[in-house]
């Protein structure tokens, strides 16, 4: 949030809000009259008249002919696209993710979604400041689920059935040394260990375009998990050179990677978000 917005120098605009409040009310209940919306809102017949006037111009309600109640357009959906909403996992987890210790010292995090199979994405990041902060926004980016400690543990926690199908997709579409790691049997023994220790660990010297080369940063992750399944994954980033994997883990920083972790899953759970179909 801006200062702006923390001080209190800037004020919201009050038809906005009032628009937006009639919006809310018909995503929730469905079709209303202006007597309904009138109850629900408080609002007087001409302020809803033109609000809703407003939002029938812009695509965003109708008014049925018979009974003349108002609904959220069905082109609502081509007006906002299909991108135009947060994602679930990104809005959730974003209070926890600045919570983790690892802030603290330094160490930013990662937040990384399934996106669907052989698919990850990081939708949030506290990379704002300092050596790991990166030449531009990692919104958006997709690790390699081979090379990255996102894709490691995301692979180690899904059950067979999904492994099989990140493998398939990896093969059909991923990068050659992605499909040389699977076919050595190297990324089968890496799984092995990601889940035995419970985290993922970056492969040294990998690192995904448009990340900032240098310095070499090292990177641990833990999944998300819900009882729905693995939603993604939160990393914590260190420099290599200045500390080793060991020096991290005597800090305590899995346990609360693993903690936020567990919050962001509980919260998944009492949202009723589901996991992406693969």
């Amino acid at each position: 949030m801006s200062d702006e917005l923390k001080n209190g120098s800037t004020k919201p605009i009050r038809a906005l809000d009032r628009g937006l409040g009639v919006v809310e009310l018909l995503s929730r209940r469905g079709q209303m009259s202006l007597a309904d919306l009138r109850k629900a809102t408080g609002l007087s017949n001409p302020t809803l008249l033109r609000l809703l006037l407003t939002l029938r111009n812009r695509g965003w309600v109708r008014r049925s002919l018979v009974e003349g109640r108002y609904e959220l357009s069905h082109s609502l959906g081509k007006i906002l696209g299909d991108t135009a909403r947060a994602h679930p996992l990104a809005e959730i987890a974003s209070p926890i993710l600045l919570d983790i210790k690892g802030r603290q010292v330094g160490w930013p995090s990662d937040l990384c979604a399934l996106m669907g199979a052989g698919a990850i994405e990081i939708v949030e990041s506290t990379r704002v400041r300092g050596p790991m902060a990166l030449t531009r926004t990692s919104l958006g980016i997709r690790p390699s689920m081979v090379l990255s400690a996102h894709g490691r543990v995301i692979m180690a926690f899904s059950n067979d059935e999904q492994r099989r199908r990140h493998l398939d997709a990896i093969r059909g579409a991923g990068s050659r040394e992605d499909v040389l790691w699977i076919d050595s049997g190297r990324y089968e023994d890496e799984i092995a260990r990601t889940r035995a220790r419970g985290f993922g660990v970056r492969e040294p010297g990998y690192w995904q375009a448009p990340f900032d080369p240098g310095p070499e940063h090292a990177a641990m992750a833990v999944p998300i998990r819900s009882n729905a399944g693995v939603h993604g994954s939160v990393s914590l980033l260190w420099v290599a050179e200045e500390m080793s994997l060991e020096d991290v883990l005597a800090l305590g920083a899995l346990e609360d990677l693993q903690m936020a972790s567990a919050r962001i899953g509980a919260a998944l759970d009492k949202a009723g978000i589901e996991t992406p179909d693969l």
